[in-house]
């Protein structure tokens, strides 16, 4: 995750925060599988925050029915043998918890014992409650800060009503969370990761109850004029974001953005129409904080478009209209708004318009149309990908799909005439254009996918050719299966090589499995390719890929391999490499602590049999450079910095 200093203060507007946008080799941002970056605009940043909503690990299944004798396939009644395949649920608490408490148990590294909590926590479930509970309050006062903080975090992600209380307490620094701590006060870092996890357990909970007291600590926490940072206020806004109130029958609300609103814990309309004002005020409240106001008023309105049935259509549109007029506003140059602001409202916007004929996705769309042409360099990128989704979100109405042709033209002017570094965007914005599409059923015109197979073609480096063999993966267009294969041979890059492999697994090409694996076996492999070509192989349903990379894991006397093999091993979620992860987990004895906290990590992806992983809630349309140490940080402390 990228990483710097978070600007300003609480109560002190900042309107030029220090964000440096040119490349910094000294400290580039990690990307996932092992691959570095350092320039902040780079699109594999967004990718690395993005990817878990189009990749869909928990889908992921290698297994494989097997039988001994032709009778099977004759239908004489012989049963076949289910190899491999995702965990069940008898597998997770018979074997894998044991082998993470153990985990806990042996020790390890500050990621290591952060692994394991958020694998814990992952699992939940009432047998493990008791359990699971005891481990995270002892680290919430054992250990360094960063273990404490994620012990804080891993709480909510247990998403158990039962430790609504003791969260809360820990996030309003409040007595009873002293004294479990020990401490004069609750440390401001901690209470900013419980924060967090407040949100995380009000997403899981559909009791209205629970999600009101959820905002009102998360109100209050806004409130709070006593820290000196903006961690708190950032927090209970990202989290706030997560936590949609119902309908009210008999609301009544001012949507001018100016007023200040009673009762935001009460329903939707309130709570939406209170943080408007979060936003408008730049002169009373920090530039981030405003900054990640703007997604979460995004958020929630998606929220109400999608949740506010026939009944409540009428005041979900005059809230979304009063969000989208704050939003706008901001982008003009009159307004003369910090750049992490304006990112941020480009991908609110984003986040609530749809494709339909209302004047005001008309308007949104318009307004991300102009922003992708100019301004700044971010905040055009970012542009792209709203674009991307609001074109492709079905809307309202007798015209549900209005905008979508113009949305297209106008993400392909961009592939064709814009500037190198923007049509890299602008081919991954199409392919996700076009996976949206396809979840939902909707055709797919034939002339992007030969444009971007021209694109490929010209391709040489991993910062164009990655962009656009995942927008065609993306796109599930088995018919540049060729041009792939053709580039995974002839190009140098390895990253280049990766994304390729990963764009033929998303786009189903079976006949290219022979290919990958006669990859895979070749000697001497960069890690980042290895990890992807399994990754591709596991995609594509091929079940031997499990064997070969635990056989490699397990025959590696290289670290930073064992550390690839063990991610890619994760992402699969393969039952056969249970046993082989957690011996390495366990290993103290030849010292390879990168590997083993990868291999917790990665248990810890086989655990999670969440539709929506946690870190997909807080990184969907989330300013990944609106930074705070709490969020995301240069040292990787940071609650999206957690695995």
């Amino acid at each position: 995750m990228p990483g710097a200093n978070a600007p300003g203060g609480w109560g002190k507007p900042v309107h030029q925060p220090p964000i440096p946008w040119l490349p910094r080799p000294d400290n580039p941002f990690s990307v996932g599988e092992g691959e570095t970056v350092t320039d902040p605009t780079a699109w594999q940043l967004w990718w690395d925050v993005n990817r878990d909503r189009y990749l869909r690990w928990a889908n992921l299944d290698t297994g494989v029915a097997m039988t001994g004798s032709d009778s099977w396939y004759l239908g004489t009644g012989q049963r076949a043998e289910r190899v491999g395949g995702r965990l069940g649920a008898e597998l997770v608490q018979d074997e894998l918890v044991p082998h993470l408490v153990k985990a806990i148990e042996v020790g390890g590294s500050n990621e290591y014992v952060k692994g394991a909590l958020l694998a814990l926590g992952k699992i939940g479930g009432e047998q493990n409650f008791t359990t699971f509970d005891f481990l995270m309050r002892f680290f919430l006062k054992e250990g360094l800060p960063e273990l404490n903080n994620t012990a804080a975090f891993s709480l909510g992600v247990l998403a158990d009503a039962r430790n609504l209380e003791f969260l809360t307490a820990l996030a309003r620094d409040g007595a009873v969370a002293r004294e479990l701590l020990g401490k004069p006060e609750v440390p401001t870092e901690m209470r900013a990761f419980a924060t967090y996890g407040l949100g995380i357990l009000g997403s899981r909970t559909d009791d209205a109850a629970t999600r009101r007291a959820v905002v009102e600590t998360l109100v209050a926490q806004l409130e709070d004029d006593a820290p000196r940072t903006n961690d708190l206020q950032v927090a209970a806004m990202v989290a706030m974001g997560l936590v949609p109130l119902p309908f009210d029958d008999d609301a009544e609300v001012c949507i001018c953005g100016e007023c200040k609103v009673e009762g935001p814990e009460q329903h939707y309309q309130a709570q939406v129409t209170y943080l408007m004002r979060y936003f408008t005020a730049d002169r009373e409240f920090d530039a981030t904080v405003r900054a990640h106001t703007a997604t979460t008023l995004g958020r929630l309105v998606g929220h109400g478009q999608a949740a506010a049935g026939q009944e409540f259509q009428a005041p979900a549109l005059e809230i979304k209209e009063g969000v989208a007029e704050i939003l706008i506003e901001s982008l003009h140059r009159y307004a003369k708004q910090p750049p992490i602001v304006q990112q941020s409202a480009v991908m609110a916007l984003g986040l609530a318009g749809d494709a339909d004929a209302e004047e005001v996705d008309h308007w949104i769309r318009h307004e991300l149309a102009k922003q992708a042409g100019h301004g700044d360099p971010l905040a055009k990128r970012f542009a792209l990908m709203a674009l991307a989704e609001v074109g492709s979100r079905k809307g309202q109405g007798a015209e549900p799909w209005a905008g979508t042709d113009k949305t297209r033209a106008e993400l392909m002017q961009i592939l064709s005439r814009g500037k190198k570094n923007e049509r890299a965007w602008a081919a991954l914005a199409l392919g996700v254009f076009g996976w949206h599409l396809d979840q939902v059923a909707q055709p797919l015109e034939p002339s992007v996918d030969r444009a971007l197979v021209h694109a490929a073609k010209k391709a040489r480096g991993s910062d164009d050719l990655g962009a656009v063999a995942l927008a065609l993966g993306l796109r599930r267009h088995d018919a540049s299966e060729d041009v792939l294969v053709k580039k995974l041979a002839k190009v140098k890059d390895p990253s280049a090589q990766g994304h390729a492999a990963l764009a033929l697994g998303l786009m189903g090409a079976r006949d290219a499995v022979g290919t990958l694996q006669e990859r895979l076996g070749e000697e001497d492999l960069d890690p980042t390719l290895q990890a992807r070509l399994g990754l591709a192989l596991g995609m594509l349903g091929d079940s031997s890929v499990v064997e070969t990379l635990v056989e490699r894991m397990a025959t590696s006397e290289d670290e930073d391999e064992q550390a690839a093999l063990a991610s890619a091993l994760g992402f699969l979620g393969d039952r056969r490499s249970l046993d082989a992860l957690a011996e390495l987990m366990l290993d103290t004895d030849k010292g390879y602590a990168v590997s083993r906290d990868k291999a917790v990590l990665a248990l810890g992806f086989l655990a999670d049999a969440a539709s929506t992983p946690w870190r997909s809630l807080l990184a969907h349309g989330c300013n990944y450079r609106a930074e705070t140490p709490t969020l995301t940080s240069a040292d990787g402390k940071g609650v999206l910095d957690l695995p």
